[in-house]
């Protein structure tokens, strides 16, 4: 890994309520793969480890939270409810709500390509971030903060966001 640039993302770590052992998992979670392939030479490595490792506990916390809260729904209900809280327009509205866009790390051509705003990009850094937590202190503070921006904002029970590859799918299968 790179040696970690003199910035310390402190309003960062205000607005997440967390702050960082290791800057450098942060300052990686933040980094974009266009950044990283411009600044190869420098070693510096992109998000996209983190973001693996961060989907899959946001996942894996979603469907226990789903589980317990609504011990009733089928299965098929949960799906839905999970897909809703864990989908790109999703995680890129928790995203823009902590201001993560003004803190990546892109290369040129994202930046001058409005890459800030784009919502795979704000939706994979999220998830980056939850990997960088777990990684720098556990499975405790990745699921504080998965709770604090995915299920405390999550509207009871309002599921808005539409999944247009399971509405397909139900509407193939229907017919």
């Amino acid at each position: 890994m790179s040696k970690p640039s003199q910035k310390n993302y402190s309003r960062f770590q205000n607005a997440i309520g967390y702050k960082f052992k290791n800057i450098a998992l942060l300052e990686r979670a933040l980094t974009h793969s266009s950044y990283a392939n411009e600044n190869r030479a420098a070693g510096v490595q992109d998000n996209e480890r983190f973001e693996f490792l961060g989907d899959s506990i946001l996942g894996m916390n979603t469907a226990l939270y789903l589980f317990n809260k609504y011990p009733d729904e089928p299965e098929g209900e949960l799906t839905k409810m999970r897909s809703s809280l864990v989908c790109t327009g999703a995680l890129c509205d928790r995203a823009k709500a902590i201001a993560l866009g003004d803190e990546l790390r892109l290369g040129h051509g994202e930046e001058s390509g409005g890459g800030r705003e784009r919502p795979s990009i704000l939706a994979d850094a999220f998830e980056a971030v939850i990997g960088a937590i777990y990684l720098d202190s556990g499975e405790e503070s990745a699921r504080n903060f998965i709770k604090k921006f995915v299920f405390d904002a999550e509207k009871g029970g309002e599921w808005s966001v539409t999944d247009y590859k399971t509405t397909l799918q139900e509407i193939v299968q229907k017919n």
